[in-house]
């Protein structure tokens, strides 16, 4: 009995294949047609036509979606060098989870405008897909105390008198954060690299630090503690803000079993 050859996915091409469908898409495929009339003058006039169509097509495509996101709450109308700009650097992108993250910028900068910079576009505007999404894992895992800035909150260092030095860390990339998108964060200038310590926490007055959704409060038993954290940079934090990934279940509880030891911690709802 003849084997059947296996059935082969129609999604999956070959090299050659993939290129001359992406050498066609722009415009490029003249010398890979032995019988292409056009002279190469028309064809780079073509292939401007299509460039401008696809810039047309990535603006409109960011419009809608941004259109879908308002809502019917009172607006404000952006600056206008603000929105010029946003309109030069949004029109070449064409992956469709960034137009959604493009989509998502101006909606909400229409609600509330100079909510993002003119340097935090042109930051995005360099980032990939995959920066995109290292950013938004870093915002999951993102707190703040003392103030508003975010910080990756890496654990604590205590400094007792007959115990000496201890310390206990989690590692940001059992969160799916590796080390090598923490450089990566780094290059981008969204995460300072060097790795920072609070100041000692005070035991008269409990420190409360904001962990997405949960307000924790905790009242150190003893003193000598300090948290350890990277911090975002001011670009950092106002991209971070504009992520929407809620902080992982094992993380929060990973947070929770490592503060515990310290002292009385109390956890409510934020804004509760």
């Amino acid at each position: 009995m003849t084997a059947k050859p296996p059935i082969q996915d129609p999604r999956i091409k070959n090299s050659k294949h993939l290129l001359r469908e992406l050498a066609e898409q722009r415009g490029l495929a003249g010398l890979l047609h032995g019988d292409a009339t056009a002279s190469f003058g028309e064809r780079y006039r073509m292939r401007q036509q299509l460039d401008e169509a696809a810039r047309q097509k990535n603006l409109e495509t960011i419009i809608r979606q941004a259109h879908e996101l308002c809502g019917s709450d009172v607006g404000g109308e952006p600056d206008p060098d603000w929105l010029s700009h946003f309109l030069t650097l949004a029109e070449n992108i064409r992956h469709a989870a960034m137009q959604q993250f493009w989509a998502s910028i101006l909606s909400r900068e229409i609600a509330q405008p100079g909510r993002c910079s003119v340097q935090a576009l042109t930051c995005l505007r360099r980032m990939t897909q995959k920066d995109a999404l290292l950013l938004q894992k870093a915002s999951a895992l993102s707190c703040h105390f003392g103030d508003d800035n975010l910080r990756l909150f890496l654990g604590y260092r205590q400094k007792g008198l007959w115990q000496g030095l201890r310390q206990q860390k989690l590692s940001p990339g059992k969160y799916r954060l590796p080390y090598a998108g923490l450089m990566q964060l780094f290059e981008l200038g969204l995460l300072h690299q060097t790795e920072l310590e609070s100041g000692e926490l005070n035991t008269a007055n409990p420190l409360t630090l904001i962990l997405g959704e949960r307000r924790l409060q905790l009242s150190p038993r003893r003193r000598g503690i300090r948290l350890l954290y990277y911090r975002f940079s001011g670009i950092g934090n106002e991209l971070a803000a504009l992520m929407t990934e809620a902080a992982p279940k094992e993380y929060i509880t990973d947070v929770l079993e490592l503060l515990a030891p310290l002292g009385q911690l109390e956890q409510t709802e934020n804004g509760a």
